[in-house]
């Protein structure tokens, strides 16, 4: 057992029917429609970022059990602006960061994309409770790209020291998947210093 973990109860979909009416994290991501709105508080280009780099998939299994710190279109607009974007809506937003990671990843925006959604994903359900006793115990918490961040109550605290830290948004907090949890938080987490 990893240090840092409070407590872990693997899920199965259907082992838990009532937790989210069966849906999966996918699921619950995807209700947003994908398409791009004015709407900053639902999970579009979330969708988007995971349909392009083939991650939806994986957040579809049900034999899984993951934490996904989610961020809503808010979260994503915000990132792309203290990147240096000057807009406002999601499709502009959307292709400032694709530019971005295009020029982060050399030509191909694929892998930094991948890199950071899995930076946003643990392989375990941490609570929202879990979560702040992580952040008292100073502990780093390992993602599935590789890379930890750092829980402070109710922001994480992430690689690049130039954003503003992330934070869990209340009242969307301790979404119940039938193959784990998501916590939506305002601003993307980037897993280096960009």
């Amino acid at each position: 057992m990893n240090r840092w973990m409070v407590s872990l109860t693997a899920v199965a979909c259907l082992s838990t029917p009532a937790l989210a009416g069966g849906n999966t994290i996918a699921d619950i991501v995807a209700q947003s429609g994908g398409a791009f709105d004015n709407n900053y508080d639902d999970f579009d280009l979330l969708l988007t970022a995971l349909q392009t780099a083939e991650l939806d998939d994986d957040l579809a299994n049900e034999s899984a059990s993951f934490t996904v710190f989610a961020p809503n279109d808010a979260a994503f607009v915000r990132t792309a602006r203290e990147l240096g974007f000057a807009g406002v809506d999601e499709a502009g937003a959307w292709d400032f960061l694709v530019t971005t990671l295009t020029t982060l990843g050399g030509g191909d925006p694929i892998p930094v994309l991948t890199d950071i959604l899995l930076y946003h994903v643990l392989d375990r359900e941490v609570n929202a409770l879990q979560f702040f006793l992580l952040s008292i115990l100073q502990f780093q918490v390992p993602t599935l790209q590789g890379a930890t961040f750092t829980p402070f109550f109710i922001f994480v605290q992430d690689n690049d020291p130039d954003l503003s830290d992330a934070f869990l948004i209340p009242g969307q907090i301790n979404i119940g998947a039938c193959n784990g949890i998501i916590h939506t938080v305002g601003r993307v987490l980037i897993p280096i210093d960009v």
